[in-house]
């Protein structure tokens, strides 16, 4: 295990870094990127909601359901529904993990699945598999696998596959653990300090709401915490590791919050299609004492060098390696070649994997996640736009604490070095190594005197 100047230990780090060498009650196991969990059945049972006019179509689907295993290697529980008014209500009500809705309903109407949709993301999250004969009409909607469409025209399998790809997404599980943990969390701390209520009469329920956010806010921030062991409260939240320390998903806001700049955005300049951080502090920006605001240049890591050149580097090396000597071995020239495309290949990853370690003074690597590639921030190259030059920049994440704070010690640290001649190290040991030798002397006489 490494630590970065920062303190921040990179335990595990990313792919890259890997690629340089670098629970109670009845449960299933689901295998992610990294590593199997058992995963405990969850109270309510896992829930799809069909919304479908037609009952034949409505038993059909709910009799496939019963007997899959979609939901993380159980059949689900399923609640039919024929009427849009009904599942509203249901759906305003119950935990549901994923709904399949037609387009029209039994009075006709052509949008009344859309109209639904609308209502849902007004009220909550949850996947969405539309299950129609209009398919071509809610087309534009998907957005797979939060929002699939099945054709009524396809076997029924393919909406079985639809409604298993929306669990399989990970997206239950996230929502269902983190509103268990929210419930928890409330439950504990509230009935924690009920025996505190009295003193807090004086404060309104503004101030008891605030006062209970606050404590929602720093133990959701434990989850999170680089040396912690907190994890999400309630079945399905302990259930899940939570990944490794420097691992994307801890790393990057997407989409940012809120709509004003903050400290440790990466930005999108529009007319170049360049990326930047920024690095103007907080405080400035939210009171707008910011004229200028400084802007830290991040490149596509294969753009700069050491990638650039081990990019060039190791494809001919490792094309290479593993070839068998002719009889009577290499020539001389032949040996000299890969002699010199092996230390290449070798010291170029090196200096790459210093700088995924976060070893690096000038450079900072910023992992690929999503729409973000690999990044490589450059602390000498800096602009400063002004307020109004800003309009050219758009938000695609912000950074989760601690990163826009390491980000701003790393700059402050790379432009606040001071220079200074080299001693003559050399001469200063041998300097050294004689009063060593001559103390020595001295306490062995010493010794005879006596």
């Amino acid at each position: 295990m490494s630590e970065s100047p920062d303190g921040v230990t990179p335990e595990g780090v990313t792919q890259m870094d890997a690629d340089l060498g670098g629970v109670d009650g009845d449960s299933t196991e689901i295998t992610g990127p990294d590593q199997a969990v058992e995963l405990p059945e969850p109270s309510p049972e896992w829930t799809v909601v069909i919304v479908e006019d037609n009952e034949d179509y409505r038993k059909d689907v709910e009799d496939q359901l019963r007997r899959s295993d979609v939901a993380y290697g159980r059949a689900p529980r399923v609640i039919p529904v024929g009427e849009f008014s009904q599942a509203e209500e249901i759906l305003s009500a119950q935990t549901v993990d994923v709904v399949i809705l037609d387009v029209r309903d039994d009075q006709g109407s052509d949008d009344a699945g859309e109209l639904l949709l609308d209502n849902l993301k007004s009220t909550r999250f949850v996947p969405v598999v539309f299950y129609t004969a209009y398919a071509e009409r809610v087309e534009p909607l998907a957005q797979p696998p939060v929002v699939q469409i099945v054709g009524k025209e396809e076997h029924t399998d393919v909406l079985v596959n639809a409604v298993r790809a929306a669990f399989d997404s990970g997206l239950p599980i996230a929502v269902r653990g983190l509103a268990d943990h929210v419930r928890e969390v409330t439950r504990e701390y509230l009935w924690d300090i009920a025996k505190q209520w009295a003193s807090l009469g004086d404060y309104d329920a503004e101030e008891k709401t605030t006062f209970l956010v606050a404590r929602l806010t720093r133990s959701l921030e434990l989850t999170l915490a680089l040396d912690g062991e907190d994890r999400l409260r309630g079945p399905v939240g302990r259930a899940l590791a939570l990944p490794s320390n420097w691992h994307p998903s801890r790393i990057y806001v997407i989409p940012p919050i809120g709509e004003k700049f903050d400290t440790g955005d990466l930005l999108l300049h529009g007319e170049t299609q360049r990326y930047w951080v920024q690095l103007t502090p907080s405080c400035d920006l939210a009171n707008g004492k910011a004229d200028r605001h400084l802007l830290v240049a991040a490149d596509p890591l294969l753009e700069v060098d050491p990638f650039l050149s081990w990019g060039v580097v190791e494809p001919e090396w490792k094309s290479i390696e593993q070839a068998v000597a002719p009889r009577g071995g290499w020539s001389q020239e032949e040996k000299e070649r890969r002699a010199k495309l092996k230390k290449a290949s070798n010291d170029l990853r090196a200096e790459s994997k210093k700088i995924i370690l976060g070893r690096h003074d000038r450079f900072f690597h910023l992992p690929k996640f999503f729409t973000v590639p690999d990044l490589l921030i450059d602390f000498q190259h800096v602009q400063t736009p002004t307020d109004s030059e800003m309009g050219e920049y758009v938000r695609i994440s912000g950074l989760a604490s601690p990163w826009p704070q390491v980000l701003v010690n790393r700059y402050n640290r790379q432009t606040g070095r001071m220079g200074f001649d080299d001693p003559n190290a050399d001469a200063v040991l041998e300097r050294i190594s004689r009063e060593i030798i001559e103390r020595q002397a001295e306490a062995v006489g010493k010794g005879i005197d006596e």
